[in-house]
């Protein structure tokens, strides 16, 4: 059953965009894929009813929570995760698992998603994925009985999501990607962050103890990157995955969980194919541009609650006088003031404001929550000289910061340099 359009509650755009990013779904392995079809699945929002029964379930997670789903996967979608946080630690063990996740050529396996909202309600969904090497990967997304479909070419920078209950297709291309190429990274991802891992280049790695998972003896190993945790049991015999689960710390938690796990078996290349299937429509051609470093997100977030808080940046960094909830209020006065503009203008808005906003929190969820200092309570927009905003360098410069200054310049200094920046607030 679909919703009632006429209810202005339900009509918000920005809780629809992010809902439609929960339905959509987040793989696990940080979630590249599914929240890769972002766009699509803002633009599908802003113009279709929705499914209250589903969207009742997420309705009362609060919006910072459902940021945070986006981010994750925003942060991953483009690349930039295994990049974002040097760290150390190495065994032998471990460096037998990431080096036989490298050669794995395909692989499929399922993934079971879990939100922890208010009340202790969790939130559930379900998922399919299948990998095929260099970067190929095919998504299928179950929420209440729906299954939403996206397959993704690493090599070509191009994602097709497919709507079966209304026939419609959405096609993504990616300008500027990172050489390796964004997209395909839910088990290419898993690879990578595993293999970085082993160097000390992408988060540090503890071994816990095994447990027998499925009547299979494992070894237990956790890589903690930020606010991210991710464990991974592997089979001692064939140093191959048997779990992985990745958990986001916050008011309300996330976990996503990856099991039955199949490699290096035939799969059909047509299952790969970006070709819209017969009796479809294309009802969006979309592009994004990865060339933004992500610092880059964090200063446009800001600009934009700036703006909507009357040239002053906001109280906090995340909550309810933060980024997220002024941008929140914001928007619901500016639907109001914009009701009657064209849809493609309105749904142009939610999907800028949707990216901004998940690239944003990506980057502060990504990092250890007392390296990220903010400063800018009570400071005016263009105020000059006034740093407002920063954190560890974001890329392969290790040892540096990374400043934002309320004119919103972004400036590179050393780590000596920025202890003496004003204290957080």
């Amino acid at each position: 059953m679909t919703g009632n359009r006429d209810n202005p509650d339900r009509d918000n755009l920005l809780d629809r965009a992010i809902d439609a990013v929960l339905r959509a779904g987040t793989p696990g392995e940080p979630p590249p894929d599914r929240v890769a079809g972002l766009l699509a699945a803002v633009e599908r929002a802003a113009s279709e009813p929705d499914c209250l029964t589903f969207r009742e379930r997420i309705k009362t997670m609060r919006f910072r929570a459902q940021v945070a789903v986006a981010a994750t996967a925003l942060i991953v979608v483009l690349g930039l995760l295994p990049r974002l946080i040097p760290g150390a630690g190495d065994s032998v063990a471990f460096g037998d698992v990431a080096e036989t996740l490298t050669k794995v050529r395909s692989a499929t396996w399922k993934t079971q998603y879990e939100v922890k909202g208010p009340g202790d309600e969790i939130r559930k969904w379900s998922g399919v994925g299948m990998f095929l090497t260099p970067s190929h990967e095919r998504m299928e997304i179950t929420a209440d009985g729906k299954t939403n479909v996206t397959v993704i070419d690493g090599e070509k920078n191009k994602l097709l999501t497919l709507d079966p209950p209304t026939k419609t297709a959405t096609v993504i291309d990616v300008r500027n990607a990172p050489g390796e190429g964004p997209f395909g990274r839910t088990f290419q991802g898993l690879q990578e962050m595993v293999a970085a891992a082993h160097r000390g280049e992408g988060g540090q790695v503890e071994r816990l103890s095994g447990e027998e998972i499925d009547g299979r003896r494992t070894e237990c190993f956790r890589i903690r990157r930020g606010a991210i945790e991710v464990k991974i049991w592997a089979d001692p015999k064939t140093f191959l995955p048997v779990r992985v689960e990745e958990t986001t710390a916050g008011d309300e938690k996330t976990r996503i969980v990856m099991t039955d796990f199949q490699v290096d078996k035939d799969l059909d290349k047509s299952l790969f194919s970006l070709d819209v299937p017969a009796g479809y429509t294309v009802e969006q051609t979309l592009q994004l541009d990865a060339a933004a470093k992500p610092i880059t997100t964090v200063a446009e977030a800001l600009k934009m609650a700036a703006e909507f808080n009357d040239g002053v940046f906001p109280p906090e960094l995340r909550g309810e006088q933060g980024i997220d909830g002024i941008v929140r209020q914001g928007m619901t006065a500016w639907e109001k003031e914009h009701a009657n503009d064209p849809p493609e203008q309105k749904r142009a808005k939610v999907a800028k404001l949707a990216l901004t906003l998940g690239g944003a929190f990506g980057v502060i969820l990504s990092l250890p929550p007392d390296s990220v200092h903010y400063a800018g309570k009570d400071v005016k927009l263009d105020t000059p000289d006034r740093p407002i905003f920063w954190c560890p360098s974001l890329g392969k410069e290790k040892g540096g910061y990374q400043v934002i200054y309320a004119d919103l310049t972004i400036r590179e200094m050393s780590a000596e340099e920025a202890a003496k920046l004003l204290p957080s607030k």
